[in-house]
């Protein structure tokens, strides 16, 4: 699935913020797929903000870009979104996705139409199909060493239940492939010298490393091995790479009493998640000058 997001205005898709009129939302979409998603409820929005968007201005002027949503909002008869281009995709000329039409099942006059549209397709195979992206891109597999991850988990495995429940929520929200939780790459981590590969996913890859401290993480042979590219990080001053979130209050050498931390006493998965997604949000802005 994907949604689609066509406008006149030249210029609307700069801000990262684009507002338009509830009416033209679930244009040319399925019946079935609007009385999935037409109400915009929670559930709902979490869903539209995992499928890729295809940004694109009416009559195929100037470039096509690929991205996703991070914020859906109704206002008075308006629906403003929030979105981030995927940085991995140059975008491309919009002319070259007429080819694509009938794939994508796109109408013939839609794309003269400001609108957003919600289509049961596979956009990005489609797109790899097609030459407009790389195919690796299209959910091909991809070699865990060659990917960069917005977050990386790391965590013992007696609180598992917990931190894949954060995992899934973080998923919904973020990019594809933008989130390493272990049981994903179940089959690539089996293998010898694992313990180089951890450090370099960990200190190198990631743009953000949540470390879930507690009494039985530093026992944790792996979790020891992750610790030390956490450690590498903090001896680089790379603080806004690392976030802390605490089951106990258990000491953890190399963890200082003063460092701040999320106490998931207090907060369900869900919670949690929402407090990462405002990290890494707040780490994407421009650094101040």
């Amino acid at each position: 699935m994907f949604n689609l997001f066509v406008t006149f205005r030249e210029g609307a898709f700069d801000s990262l913020a684009y507002e338009l009129e509830r009416g033209r939302f679930g244009e040319y979409t399925s019946d079935a797929m609007m009385k999935r998603f037409g109400a915009l409820r929670p559930a709902a929005i979490s869903k539209l903000k995992s499928f890729p968007c295809l940004f694109v201005y009416e009559a195929e002027r100037g470039d096509a870009h690929i991205g996703y949503l991070t914020d859906i909002r109704e206002r008075t008869g308006t629906i403003l979104v929030e979105y981030e281009f995927d940085k991995k995709i140059p975008p491309f000329p919009a002319s070259k996705l007429s080819d694509l039409y009938m794939r994508l099942d796109i109408g013939r006059w839609e794309m003269n139409r400001t609108h957003w549209a919600i289509k049961d397709e596979d956009l990005l195979k489609a797109l790899a199909t097609a030459g407009l992206i790389a195919a690796d891109e299209a959910g091909t597999p991809q070699r865990v060493e060659e990917m960069h991850f917005k977050v990386a988990l790391s965590f013992p495995g007696e609180h598992r239940d917990y931190v894949e429940k954060v995992a899934r929520e973080l998923q919904m929200r973020l990019p594809a492939r933008s989130v390493f939780y272990d049981r994903d790459f179940t089959a690539q981590l089996a293998r010898p010298n694992l313990d180089t590969l951890l450090q370099h996913i960990y200190a190198d890859n990631s743009d953000l490393v949540v470390v879930f401290l507690s009494e039985n993480y530093e026992k944790k042979e792996w979790c020891g091995l992750e610790w030390r590219a956490v450690r590498e990080l903090l001896k680089k001053k790379q603080d806004k790479s690392i976030m802390f979130m605490r089951f106990d209050l258990a000491s953890v050498p190399g963890a200082l009493s003063l460092d701040g931390y999320v106490d998931l006493a207090i907060y369900k998965a869900p919670e949690a998640a929402a407090l990462i997604l405002e990290r890494v949000r707040l780490n994407e802005l421009p650094q101040a000058r």
